[in-house]
C-alpha cells in the first residue's frame, strides 16, 4: 500500500539529472538522459528522502509523477502516479513475482534487484538503480537508472 505524506515542510525545488539505459535481449536500446526540476524533501516520519519530478514526451511517460524514497536501510522504492500508476521496492539482491490485475487479464512480474543505492542529503546527492524484469516469465529487459540530484539553495 502506497503511503502519502501530506507535509510540504522540508520540500524543496532541485535540479534532476537522469540516466536511463535499458538491455534487450543482451542488446542496449537508446540511452535517455534528460535534465528536469523536481523536489527533494526530507520525511522526518520515516527518516526517508524522496525525490519527485515529472516524466515527460523524451521518456513515454509524459503526464506521470515520478517520485522515488531512498529509506535509511537502503531500500528504494518507486511510485509513478497519473498516466502510469505503479509501485515497486528495490532492495540490493532481491528477487520477487508480483501479480498486477490489468484489462487484459493478470500479468506475473518477475523483478531481481542488482544494485540500488543512493546517498542524499538536504544538498541533494545521487540514486542508483539497476533492475531486471521478466513479464509472464519472458521478455526479460534490464535497466539501469542513475539520478544526479542538486537542491536548489534560496
Amino acid at each position: 500500500m502506497m503511503k502519502y505524506y501530506e507535509s510540504h515542510k522540508n520540500r524543496q525545488q532541485a535540479r534532476i539529472k537522469l540516466t536511463s539505459s535499458q538491455w534487450y535481449d543482451g542488446k542496449e536500446q537508446q540511452s535517455v538522459c534528460l535534465s528536469t526540476i523536481g523536489t527533494l524533501q526530507h520525511r522526518t516520519e520515516d527518516d526517508s528522502w524522496v525525490v519527485t519530478y515529472d516524466e515527460s514526451v523524451a521518456t513515454g511517460m509524459d503526464g506521470t509523477r515520478t517520485s522515488l524514497s531512498l529509506y535509511p536501510d537502503g531500500q528504494i522504492t518507486l511510485a509513478r502516479t497519473g498516466e502510469i500508476e505503479m509501485q515497486l521496492s528495490f532492495n540490493k539482491g532481491d528477487q520477487r513475482l508480483e501479480q498486477f490485475e490489468t484489462p487484459f487479464g493478470l500479468i506475473r512480474l518477475s523483478l531481481l534487484t542488482h544494485e540500488a543505492k543512493g546517498s542524499l542529503s538536504d544538498l541533494g546527492g545521487n540514486i542508483e538503480l539497476g533492475y531486471a524484469m521478466a513479464v509472464d516469465n519472458r521478455h526479460a529487459i534490464s535497466t539501469k537508472l542513475y539520478l544526479e540530484i542538486e537542491a536548489e539553495i534560496s
